[in-house]
C-alpha cells in the first residue's frame, strides 16, 4: 500500500514516526496505555497507522519540481486515498508488499500521528451537537460516551474530536486498550499530563461481558483523568451502555446528530480530488438518491465510484458531445454501478454466440485486478477445467481465441503494461457479483479455484509470477472472501482460503494479516470474532489450519486490542493435538504478556491448562514452558514469573508449583525444560532473594509424598540440575556447586519423607528399622 500519511518535502526524506514520549511499556503505570494504529472502516473507524516507510520512487517522482503547498497538497490526496482504501476493506488496489510492510509495523505503543489526525480532520463531516462535544471535551478530566452501532461514524467521531482537541490544546491523543478482563483497570491509568484516550469497549459476547458496573467507574476515571489533565472518551453501543451504565456521572453521553451524508461524500471529495467539482457532483439528483440516508460506510462506497468514473478515460461518442453530456453520462455510470451493473451484465452475458470462455475471461479478469494479461489468460483455462471437465481449454497453439481477441470480448482495454482495465467504476466487482448470484451450483468449485489461484509462482509461458504479483492477488481474492463472508454470514470464502494458503509461508503471512484487519474492523469484526472462536474450537486434521490461524490472530494485534476475547479461544485451542498448533499457541502465550493487565488472566488460563484434563496438558506444558523461560526486560537475568512490580500480578506458589509439575512430568519438551531449570537456578545465583521461592517451587512440583516408590519427574529434575552444573566440573563456580548440592540434599531429605511408611520392620520389634 502506498504510504501518504506523510509531508513530502525534499526526495529521500523520511515519514514523521508516531510523536516522541510515547508510552515505552517499561514504566509500570504506563502498561495499560495502548497506542494502538487500529484498522476500521467507513467513517466508522478509519485506521491510524502506526509506522510509516520511506517514500517510494513513485512519491519521489510525483514531488520534484512542486512547491511545499503543492507538496502538501499531494500528500494529503494520497492519505485521504489510502484511508477509503482502508476503510472499504479493498486491499486490491494496493501492492500486497506493502501492505504487509503496513500491517506489520504496527506498534504496541503508538500515538495518532498528527498526519492521520490532518486527514481525519480534512475528511470529517461534523454532525449536528458536535461543537459541544468538543466543548465539553477540552474540559480536563471530561469522559464522552459515544453511544452508535459499528457502522454508524462513532470511531471517526472520536477520533475528530481528538484531532480537534490535540489542535487547540496540544493534549498527545491516542487508543486506550481495555485489558484482558471484564472490568476496566483505573489503577494502572497513565501518570502522563494532558493525554486524550479513546477507549473502545469491546463488544459483548457468550461468557465474556463487559461488567456491568462500568458505569460507575465512571467517576473514578473522571477523578484520575482530573488530576493529570487528561481526558477520555469511551466508545460504546446502546445496547451494551444501557447494561452497564448504572452510576455512571451525569452528562458523559453528548447528544449528536446523525451526519449528513451528502456532507461527508463533499469532504471526502475535495480532499481526494481538488481539482473535481465536488459540488456539483454531490448535488446531482441521481447522486443525491444514491446518498440519501446511507450510513457513513455505503456514502464511502459511492464516493470510490464517483472518482473512479471521474478519472476513467473516455471516449467522445460524437463530436457534438459536451461537457455536460459526458458529467451526465458519469452520474449514470456511478448510478449503474451502485446497482451492480445488473442490467448491461445481464445483456452482456446473454448477448447471442458468448461462450462459457469469454465468461470465465471476464470473471477471471474482475478477480486478478491489475494482475498480467497472461495470467488472467492461463488461470482462465484453469477455471473453465474448475467448473466443468468438459470445457478443458487447450491455449497452446491458435485454436482457441487469442488474449487481444477476449480482452475485446468483454470490453475491457488493454494497457501498456499489459494488464486488462476496465473502463465502467465498480465493473470488476460487479462482475463476481454477477456470477455468484447467476451460478449458485459452480460457486463451490469458484472457490476452491479462487483460493488456490494466488498459489501459482510460474507458468508456460515467458513471463514470471512474482511474489509480489501473488500478494497483490491474494489481498485481491482474501479482501473478497472476508467481504462475502461477512455479508452472507458465512465462512465458507474464508476456510478455502486459510486451508489452501497453509502451506505458502507469504501466503499464509497474508491470511494472518486479512483475517487481523478484518477482526478490527468495526463493521466486520464481531462477523469474524465469531468465526475466530468457532475455528479455535475445530480440531480435525484438515481443520488445524483454521485454528492455527484463530490462534495466530490472537497473538497480534487482536489479542492486544480484545485480550479477553483473545484468552477465551486460546483455551479452546490448548485442547490440540497439532504440533505447529502448539507452537503458535507458545508464541501467542509470549506476546499476550506484553499487555499487564492481561497477566493474572492469562498465567490462570495456563496453570487451568496444566491441571485440567489431558486434552489441554501439553498445551498447557508449553504455554507454561513460554512464561518460564521468559525473561523480564527491567531484569534480564529474572524470569518474569519470579519478578516484582506495580504492574506484576502474585502468583501464588501453589500455581507455580502446578505449571512446573506439569512441565516436569513428561519429556516431551526434555530441551526446553532443560532451559527453563537453568534460569531459574542461575536466577536463584544471581538474585540471592529468589532462592527460597525457587527451591520451594521446584521441591513442591516433584513432591510425591504419600505415594510409594521414586519419582520420575524427581529424577528428571536431578538430571536437569547436572545439566546446569556438571559436579565435579573444571573451573566450576563454587556458588553454583554449592546450590546445586544444596537442592539435591533438600530432594533426597523429601524422598526420604515421602517413603518413610515403606521402611522394612525387623522381627519382633514394632517400629521401623533405624
Amino acid at each position: 500500500m502506498e504510504n501518504s500519511f506523510m509531508t513530502l518535502t525534499e526526495p529521500g526524506e523520511g515519514l514523521p514516526m508516531p510523536l516522541s514520549g510515547a508510552p515505552s511499556g517499561t514504566d509500570s503505570h504506563e502498561s495499560e496505555v495502548r497506542w494502538i494504529g487500529s484498522t476500521g472502516g467507513g467513517n466508522d473507524s478509519v485506521p491510524a497507522p502506526a509506522a510509516y516507510p520511506g517514500p517510494s520512487p513513485e512519491d519521489i517522482d510525483a514531488v520534484r519540481g512542486l512547491g511545499p503547498g503543492a507538496k502538501q497538497a499531494l500528500a494529503l490526496a494520497r492519505a485521504v486515498a489510502d484511508l477509503r482504501q482502508e476503510a472499504l476493506f479493498n486491499f486490491g488496489e494496493m501492492t500486497g508488499v506493502k501492505l504487509t510492510a503496513v500491517l506489520e509495523q504496527m506498534l504496541e505503543h503508538s500515538e495518532l500521528p498528527d498526519a492521520y489526525l490532518d486527514t481525519v480532520r480534512a475528511v470529517f463531516a461534523p454532525p449536528e451537537g458536535y461543537a459541544a462535544a468538543l466543548k465539553q471535551l477540552t474540559e480536563p478530566g471530561a469522559v464522552l460516551v459515544l453511544l452508535r452501532e459499528p457502522g454508524a461514524g462513532r470511531s471517526f467521531t472520536a477520533q475528530a474530536l481528538l484531532a480537534d482537541l490535540r489542535q487547540r490544546t496540544g493534549a498527545r491523543v491516542g487508543p486506550l486498550s481495555f485489558g484482558g478482563g471484564k472490568r476496566f483497570p483505573v489503577r494502572r491509568l497513565p501518570l502522563e499530563e494532558n493525554v486524550a484516550y479513546l477507549l473502545e469497549l469491546p463488544a459483548d459476547e457468550e461468557k465474556f461481558e463487559v461488567a456491568d458496573d462500568f458505569g460507575a467507574v465512571l467517576g473514578k476515571i473522571q477523578y484520575t483523568l482530573g488530576k493529570r489533565n487528561s481526558r477520555l472518551v469511551v466508545l460504546t453501543t446502546p445496547e451494551q451502555w444501557a447494561r452497564i451504565c448504572l452510576g455512571a456521572p451525569p452528562g458523559v453521553v453528548p447528544v449528536l446528530g446523525r451526519p449528513d451524508p451528502t456532507e461527508i461524500a463533499a469532504a471526502w471529495l475535495r480532499a481526494e480530488e481538488p481539482e473535481l467539482d465536488a459540488s456539483r457532483w454531490v448535488q446531482d439528483d441521481g447522486i443525491t438518491g444514491l446518498l440519501r440516508d446511507q450510513p457513513p460506510a455505503d456514502v464511502l462506497q459511492v464516493v470510490s465510484l464517483i472518482l473512479n468514473a471521474a478519472r476513467a478515460p473516455r471516449q467522445v461518442s460524437s463530436a457534438s458531445e459536451t461537457t455536460s453530456d459526458a458529467f451526465a453520462q458519469q452520474v449514470l455510470d456511478v448510478v449503474s454501478a451502485r446497482n451492480n451493473w445488473r442490467s448491461s451484465l445481464l445483456e452482456w452475458h446473454s448477448k447471442e454466440g458468448r461462450t462459457s470462455f469469454q465468461r470465465n475471461f471476464l470473471l477471471v479478469a474482475a478477480m486478478f485486478r491489475n494482475a498480467p494479461v497472461a495470467h488472467v489468460y492461463a488461470q482462465t483455462a484453469e477455471l473453465s477445467e474448475h467448473l466443468s471437465k468438459a470445457e478443458a481449454v487447450i491455449l497452446e497453439g491458435q485454436g482457441s481465441p487469442g488474449v487481444i481477441e477476449m480482452v475485446d470480448s468483454i470490453d475491457a482495454e488493454l494497457a501498456g503494461d499489459d494488464t486488462v482495465q476496465f473502463a465502467k467504476p465498480g465493473w470488476d466487482d460487479a462482475v463476481l457479483n454477477y456470477f455468484w448470484v447467476d451460478r449458485p451450483m459452480a460457486r463451490k468449485d469458484f472457490l476452491a479455484w479462487m483460493a488456490k489461484a494466488p498459489i501459482a509462482k510460474t507458468a508456460k509461458f515467458l513471463e514470471t509470477f512474482t511474489l509480489q504479483d501473488r500478494l497483490l492477488l491474494a489481498n485481491r481474492v482474501g479482501a473478497f472472501a472476508v467481504r462475502w463472508a461477512v455479508r452472507h454470514g458465512k465462512a465458507n470464502p474464508l476456510e478455502e482460503v486459510v486451508i489452501a494458503w497453509r502451506d505458502d509461508d507469504a501466503l499464509w503471512a497474508a491470511a494472518v494479516d486479512l483475517i487481523s484487519a478484518a477482526a478490527l474492523h468495526p463493521t466486520m469484526g464481531r462477523f469474524v470474532h465469531t468465526v475466530l472462536l468457532r475455528w479455535s474450537k475445530n480440531a480435525g486434521a484438515d481443520r488445524a489450519a483454521l485454528q492455527k490461524l484463530s490462534v495466530e490472530v490472537c497473538a497480534g494485534e487482536f489479542g492486544r486490542r480484545h485480550t479477553g476475547k483473545a484468552l477465551r479461544r486460546l483455551r479452546h485451542a490448548a485442547e490440540t493435538v497439532h504440533d505447529d498448533v502448539r507452537d503458535s499457541l507458545y508464541a501467542a502465550v509470549r506476546n499476550l504478556w506484553a499487555d499487564a493487565s492481561a497477566r493474572p488472566m492469562l498465567f490462570s488460563s495456563v496453570v487451568e491448562w496444566c491441571s485440567a484434563d489431558p486434552s489441554r496438558a501439553e498445551a498447557g506444558r508449553r504455554s507454561f514452558l513460554a512464561l518460564a523461560t521468559l525473561l523480564s526486560q527491567e531484569d534480564p537475568g529474572l524470569p518474569v514469573l519470579l519478578s516484582t512490580g506495580a504492574d506484576q500480578p502474585d502468583f501464588p506458589s501453589a500455581e507455580l508449583i502446578s505449571g512446573w509439575r506439569t512441565l516436569l512430568d513428561s519429556g516431551s519438551v526434555a530441551g526446553d525444560s532443560a532451559r527453563a531449570v537453568g534460569l531459574w537456578m542461575d536466577a536463584a545465583v544471581e538474585y540471592p532473594n529468589q532462592r527460597p521461592v525457587v527451591f520451594n517451587v521446584l521441591r513442591g512440583a516433584v513432591d510425591t509424598a504419600g505415594r510409594a516408590g521414586g519419582s520420575h519427574p524427581r529424577h528428571r529434575l536431578r538430571d536437569l540440575l547436572y545439566l546446569w552444573q556438571p559436579v565435579p566440573a573444571v573451573d566450576a563456580d563454587p556458588e553454583r556447586v554449592r546450590l546445586r548440592h544444596e537442592l539435591v540434599d533438600l530432594l533426597d531429605h523429601d524422598r526420604s519423607r515421602s517413603v518413610a511408611l515403606y521402611r522394612p520392620v525387623r522381627a519382633g520389634q514394632g517400629g521401623p528399622t533405624p
